[in-house]
C-alpha cells in the first residue's frame, strides 16, 4: 500500500530519493579521494626519480670509485622504483578514468537530476 502526500507524491519514492542523493554525494567523495591517491602515487614516483639523480650527482662529485659505484647503485634502485611507481600511476589513472570524469560533473550531475521527485 502506497501513501501519498498532498501533492500526490509517493512517500516511499521521496525516501528512496533521499537515499540515492546521499549515495551520489558519497560516490563523489570517494572518486575525489581516489583521484587524490592516484596523484600522490605520481608525486612519489617523481620524487624517487629526482632522488636518484641527486644520488648520482653526489657520487660523481666525490670522484672516488666507491662513491661513484654507490651513487650509481642508488641511482639504479631509485630509477627502477620511480619507473614502477609511475607505471602504477598510469595504470590506475587509465583504470579509473571514467570514474574521474563522473566526479568532474560530466556524468554525475545528470544522475542526481534524474532522481529528483517530480521530474
Amino acid at each position: 500500500m502506497t501513501t501519498m502526500d498532498k501533492n500526490g507524491v509517493d512517500e516511499k519514492i521521496v525516501k528512496w530519493n533521499d537515499i540515492f542523493e546521499e549515495l551520489a554525494l558519497d560516490a563523489k567523495s570517494l572518486i575525489k579521494d581516489l583521484s587524490e591517491g592516484i596523484n600522490n602515487i605520481a608525486a612519489s614516483g617523481f620524487i624517487a626519480i629526482f632522488m636518484c639523480a641527486v644520488a648520482l650527482v653526489i657520487g660523481l662529485d666525490r670522484g672516488e670509485t666507491k662513491y661513484i659505484a654507490s651513487g650509481l647503485m642508488i641511482f639504479c634502485i631509485l630509477a627502477f622504483n620511480g619507473a614502477m611507481t609511475l607505471r602504477k600511476w598510469y595504470t590506475l589513472k587509465m583504470r579509473y578514468k571514467r570514474l574521474h570524469e563522473l566526479g568532474d560533473g560530466r556524468g554525475m550531475s545528470s544522475c542526481t537530476n534524474c532522481l529528483r521527485v517530480g521530474m
